[in-house]
């Protein structure tokens, strides 16, 4: 363990989770480490963690009462404000059981309910029988809480187990856990300070009053966007979206914007002061060149009344006002992996990275919950992300645009 990492720890809110595993007494000195670095720790047992240690020993370490009652409630609402304000939670250990709560969202005790309501990063250390481990249901549900990307694994260690058998199952040692911790607390502060906006879904261009030309564009990944700039610490996020469907993200300023017109006219409302743009919206190409304010009839000559016009682009229109302490990002929906289409797109424009789509497979983009992107910069590298999760794929997004906003002088 590097020993400047434990300034970083200084006033910082950390919940630390203890559940019912033989390995509850080492989070002791898990709490007195983070406590001697500065943090502020607040320790919560599940019923079963007190089978195996005293919260008292949690109390008196941190100086904070330890949790043990899900309904022990004062003044406030202790589970969504305490896990609200928390910068990190870290369970350690954490077992099968609390494991599979959490993947599966059940919340019936204070832990695994301040797990499920938190905003900030959730570190999850587990501890048991590796027969347990390995197990199909346990794997899953561990997969299942990392492909969410608000979840972070410390992979436990091979040796010997409580039970007598060899393998692996151990806690992973404190120093280890405190090293992850520290990166956790660095991730959330990489967009701290900045304004980012983004564009998602797919346009609805009306025709009359019931119809409507659009695509099939979801907006689940420009959701995603969203989502991972607000936990990596964004001081405000804007997300801008044509998918009326969509659930308001917590923390984030949601902006219903059904056509390309109205989707522009929010974006230029936002658009000073703000650092970073990410137009992923999927703008309609063509719109009607008029809209009928009644349903027009099959006798009305229908046919002969739609007449449609090449719409505004949206992305080469914030180009033109682009200034230079602002990154730009454009996302270029394609059949297939056209790169020489996607850069086409950027040239002679004030745009910095491109990120195509390939919209052929039905395993990928468009409604699916998965993408596998090409991202492309301004001077045409290109860096291929495998099939994940959209959220995972918006991660690796914002560590290019991390990487490459360094130089801009904010």
């Amino acid at each position: 363990m590097n020993p400047d990492n434990l300034n970083i720890f200084k006033n910082k809110k950390i919940i630390v989770g203890i559940t019912g595993s033989i390995a509850a007494y080492k989070a002791a000195g898990l709490c007195s480490k983070l406590v001697k670095a500065g943090a502020e720790v607040f320790p919560v047992l599940t019923p079963n963690a007190e089978h195996f240690i005293a919260p008292l020993t949690f109390s008196s370490i941190t100086g904070k009462k330890a949790i043990t009652c899900q309904f022990q409630n004062e003044e406030k609402i202790a589970h969504i404000s305490l896990s609200h304000a928390a910068d990190l939670i870290v369970i350690a250990p954490a077992t099968a059981n609390t494991i599979s709560k959490i993947a599966n969202g059940i919340c019936d005790n204070f832990l695994t309910t301040a797990v499920i309501s938190a905003n900030c990063p959730v570190c999850i250390a587990p501890a048991m029988n590796q027969s347990m481990y390995l197990n199909d249901a346990v794997k899953e549900n561990i997969l299942k809480l990392k492909n969410t990307g608000k979840f972070f694994i410390v992979e436990p260690e091979t040796g010997k187990l409580a039970c007598g058998e060899e393998g692996a199952g151990r806690l992973a040692e404190d120093n280890v856990i405190i090293n992850r911790l520290s990166e956790l607390i660095e991730f959330k502060r990489d967009f701290s300070g900045k304004k980012i906006l983004i564009t998602a879904g797919g346009t609805r261009e009306f025709i009359d009053t019931v119809r409507f030309i659009s695509n099939i564009s979801s907006g689940k990944m420009g959701l995603s966007m969203a989502e991972e700039a607000f936990f990596r610490g964004a001081q405000e996020v804007v997300l801008i979206s044509a998918s009326s469907g969509q659930v308001p993200p917590s923390g984030i300023n949601f902006v219903f914007a059904e056509n390309s017109e109205k989707m522009l006219s929010e974006v230029n409302k936002f658009l000073e002061g703000t650092h970073i743009i990410v137009m992923s919206a999927a703008v309609s190409d063509i719109v009607p060149e008029r809209k009928y304010d009644y349903k027009l009839k099959k006798n009305d000559d229908i046919i002969s009344r739609l007449k449609f016009r090449e719409n505004i682009n949206i992305l080469g229109t914030i180009s033109e006002k682009k200034k230079k302490n602002q990154f730009l990002v454009g996302f270029s929906a394609e059949h297939g992996e056209n790169v020489e289409n996607t850069i086409g797109k950027m040239k002679n424009r004030n745009i910095d990275m491109m990120v195509l789509n390939d919209i052929s497979r039905s395993d990928i983009g468009f409604e699916s919950d998965y993408n596998e992107v090409t991202v492309i910069t301004s001077d045409e590298e290109q860096i291929k992300f495998e099939k994940n999760t959209k959220r995972l794929i918006a991660r690796k997004i914002w560590d290019i645009i991390k990487e490459k906003t360094k130089q801009i002088n904010w």
